[in-house]
């Protein structure tokens, strides 16, 4: 026998193992953490749609999925206890009384129109994998507080929203540090919004009036809906020096309310 032989195995282990944990540290950054923007009926279909977005909001998937898993998915995310414990619910109490603990979910592939996903756990130190449909994976994920990821070339395909998609210039406008722009059709089907009506916040600047965040829809001006960037903009021109506009804002799946004190009117300019 070669007595450089173990040797050699044992370089050829380490390698191995090397390329292992090299090929899961790539896979890791290669996926998108998000969270579940919204719940919804997709107003085409009127089928239970969920909406993933990334945390920059940025880009955005829609993935429908059946009516008990929706119902689930937004009771969890409202806080609304039903009165016998959901299917899901009754899942989180097994492996919390077996002590397993619930690391992660991934959204890893697409095959003929449906997606395919994995449920991360660990139980007595060793991690294991279950496959699972994402509608399950994400009741569960919002239950356990775990994250959810979703492969980079799913959220960037052609199922995926571009949230930050350039429009023309004379849709966008600029006040006190804030950029809000129209929404296109794709961006109101995305938001829920009847065409025409509400803007979006595209930007915030670091020395923007707080209140307003990227990605908030615009919807009414002291009571009044908002009809788009023109409108907006005359009407943040007339709100007297020191005063607040009362906005009503889509944020998520929450309608709030928000004051907004413009740092100087004559700051407001149509990018048109």
């Amino acid at each position: 026998m070669n007595p450089a032989m173990p040797g050699h195995r044992l370089v050829f282990s380490l390698v191995v193992l090397v390329s292992t944990l090299a090929a899961c540290s790539t896979s890791e950054k290669s996926d998108i953490e998000v969270e579940v923007r919204s719940v919804g009926l997709d107003a085409t279909s009127n089928s239970p749609v969920v909406v993933l977005q990334d945390h920059d909001r940025r880009i955005a998937l829609p993935i429908w999925i059946g009516p008990l898993e929706a119902q689930s998915i937004a009771m969890q995310m409202e806080g609304v206890n039903p009165p016998r414990p959901m299917t899901h619910d009754l899942i989180k109490v097994i492996l919390d009384s077996t002590g397993i603990e619930f690391e992660k979910v991934l959204i890893q592939d697409l095959k003929d129109s449906t997606y395919y996903a994995r449920i991360f756990l660990r139980s007595a130190g060793r991690g294991f994998q279950l496959d699972s449909r994402p509608s399950d994976a994400i009741a569960l994920a919002v239950r356990f507080n775990r994250p959810i990821f979703v492969a980079r070339e799913l959220m960037t395909g052609n199922g995926s929203i571009d949230l930050q998609r350039r429009i023309p210039a004379a849709s966008t406008a600029k006040f006190s540090g804030i950029t809000v722009q129209n929404l296109t059709e794709e961006l109101a089907a995305y938001f829920d919004i009847p065409s025409g009506e509400g803007v979006i916040v595209a930007d915030v600047a670091v020395d923007a009036p707080p209140g307003l965040q990227r990605g908030d829809v615009i919807l009414e001006m002291n009571g009044t809906s908002v009809t788009g960037v023109g409108d907006l903009a005359k009407r943040m021109e007339a709100v007297h020096h020191g005063a607040s506009a009362r906005l009503s804002v889509q944020r998520g799946p929450s309608r709030v309310r928000v004051q907004f004190a413009p740092a100087d009117n004559g700051s407001l300019a149509d990018d048109g």
